[in-house]
């Protein structure tokens, strides 16, 4: 097994990581990295320690970026062993970096036809902004019905029984998706829904519909609540005239992948 760094600034995404990794990896050694900023709350998920002086990352042989870095000093952009990242940081050319896409990249990837024939109409959960935009919706949730006030950490307008229009993602995964497929002509309307973990995405196009994997890559299935997709781990889609919506659990559909990629790799 590698010896394996695991960089990351919020524990949203390692909780259920950690779990899958001893779960699928039993022997896998692992160390987790972040920044001093987010020591603290990573603590109560990592056994305890994180560790914050970056320097020792050199000494892995394979590095899982889960987050960008405030402060690198070189140390991770020049490291030079296996990557698998989610983030689109720059490493060396020395480095094997194995790309896993966030879920809306990946769906968008595989459209078939131009995107300047494709609209969409994008639901986010909450977890995009991690760990303070999931505790804001449990919070704001308690509040209604206990007629307290507290101080939200995300969203200052109330998201919980509420949806918010034009939501700011810039310098998140998904924002750069968002502005990669409208310079490439593509329209695209995203939304805050009052969900933890599940996405909802709409892509219609002007005339026939397909994507460029076999349809299989995306199972068709049928859905009754958002609790019923967020028991998968995959993306799955709901035929429409012209056009997809597909449907996933965005931590879980990001794990899993991010899962898959070390199987090749380790």
């Amino acid at each position: 097994m590698l010896k394996t760094a695991i960089f990351v600034n919020d524990y949203l995404l390692l909780l259920d990581f950690i779990s899958k990794i001893e779960e699928e990896f039993p022997l896998l050694e692992y160390t987790i990295f972040g920044d001093e900023e987010f020591s603290i709350s990573l603590e109560e998920t990592a056994e305890g320690y994180v560790e914050t002086n970056l320097s020792l990352i050199k000494d892995a042989e394979l590095l899982i970026m889960l987050a960008k870095p405030l402060h690198d000093d070189g140390i991770i952009k020049n490291f030079d062993g296996s990557i698998i990242d989610i983030t689109g940081y720059e490493f060396s050319s020395n480095a094997e970096v194995f790309k896993v896409y966030e879920p809306i990249r990946k769906i968008l990837r595989n459209i078939a036809v131009p995107v300047a024939d494709v609209s969409a109409i994008l639901s986010l959960p909450v977890c995009i902004y991690g760990r303070h935009g999931v505790e804001d919706l449990m919070q704001q949730t308690k509040n209604i019905f206990t007629f307290d006030e507290t101080e939200s950490l995300i969203f200052h307008n109330r998201i919980a029984f509420n949806k918010h229009f034009n939501p700011i993602t810039s310098g998140l995964p998904v924002g750069k998706t968002v502005d990669d497929f409208a310079l490439s002509g593509g329209y695209i309307s995203i939304r805050i829904s009052p969900l933890s973990t599940v996405f909802e995405l709409d892509v219609f196009a002007k005339g026939s519909f397909g994507l460029k994997d076999d349809e299989g890559y995306f199972p068709t299935e049928s859905f009754f609540t958002a609790s019923d997709v967020s028991e998968r781990s995959d993306i799955t889609v709901i035929p429409l005239r012209n056009g997809l919506t597909f449907v996933g659990d965005y931590v879980r559909v990001l794990i899993d992948d991010i899962l898959k990629k070390m199987k090749e790799v380790v």
